[in-house]
This record gives structure tokens, sequence and C-alpha cells, in this order.
């Protein structure tokens, strides 16, 4: 008897983009990001099999950017309307949160940035009844994030921060 191993696809979301897919067993779809001081936000229906990842840069909008994936409060609705248009049911959603991490020593302002994104996210979350069942937030390094849409696993690897030596 043969048995065919089927291969997930990987989607790779960017810096400020947005991404919903539907996946099964027959086509299995991970996404994945990359994280510094950024967000990523999974929401996820396991009923429906509809998921979702945003790359969050900035708590709030700001200004005239029109770029919605770009800030928690923009992102986090837009997300969650388009699992809904692809058939996923609000009281069926899940959040893993990730990211977020102090990458500048600076003081107050853009040091805090990572921080200022995790508050920013679960206030909306919590406001909108969607709890929060992996929480991965916070420290001083980056991460890279992987969900399997088909197990609703993520993989969550630390990566190394790296410093130098002045040559003289």
């Amino acid at each position: 008897m043969e048995t065919t191993t089927l291969s997930a696809t990987t989607l790779l979301v960017k810096m400020a983009e947005m991404t919903v897919v539907k996946s099964t067993e027959k086509n299995p779809i991970r996404l994945k990001t990359t994280l510094g001081s950024c967000v990523g936000l999974i929401l996820s229906d396991a009923k429906a099999g509809v998921h979702g990842l945003a790359h969050i840069m900035l708590p709030n909008q700001t200004g005239r950017d029109e770029v919605v994936g770009k800030y928690a409060d923009t992102a986090i609705p837009a997300l969650l309307d388009e699992l809904k248009r692809k058939g996923c049911r609000k009281e069926n959603v899940e959040a893993f949160l990730v990211g977020g991490a102090r990458m500048f020593e600076s003081g107050a302002g853009i040091g805090d940035i990572g921080k200022r994104n995790v508050e920013e996210t679960t206030r909306i979350l919590g406001e909108l009844g969607i709890p929060i069942v992996f929480d991965d937030a916070g420290g001083t390094a980056g991460r890279t994030i992987v969900f399997d849409g088909t197990t609703r696993e993520v993989s969550v690897k630390t990566l190394k921060k790296l410093s130098y030596t002045k040559r003289s």
C-alpha cells in the first residue's frame, strides 16, 4: 500500500501585510513571518479551518497612511472581517500573539514600541471578546514564526541577538 505525503504550502507574510487562508488536510497551508518589535497576530477558527496572520508594525494608525495591515487598530478588525468572508464565525475565533520585542535601547519612545504593540493588540482583542490562547511576546530578541493551519501548531524560533566589536 502506498502512502502519499502532502507537502504544506508556506505563505510568507511581510511587514504590514495580512493574509487569510483556508487550510485543509488536502490543501495544507502554513503562514510564516519574522518579527522584531512588530506583532504577529494569528486569528484562527479551527471549526471552519480559516486562519489569518497580520504583521503589525505600530499600535495606532496616524495621519493618512492607508496601509491597513500596518496598525493594530486597523489590522485586527480588517483581519476579522476577511476571516468572516471566508466562512469563520467570530465566536470560534482564537488568537495567537507573538513578537513585540524590545529591539532598541533608547528611552520611552521607539524603545518601547514592541511593548506598545502588544498592549494595543491585547486591548483590541479584549474589546472584541477574542481569547488569546498562545502568547510569546516581549523579550529582547526577534522571532520567526510558522503557523500550521491544519494542526494549529505554532513554531517559534527565537533569533540570536548579534553584537559587534569595533576593530582597531
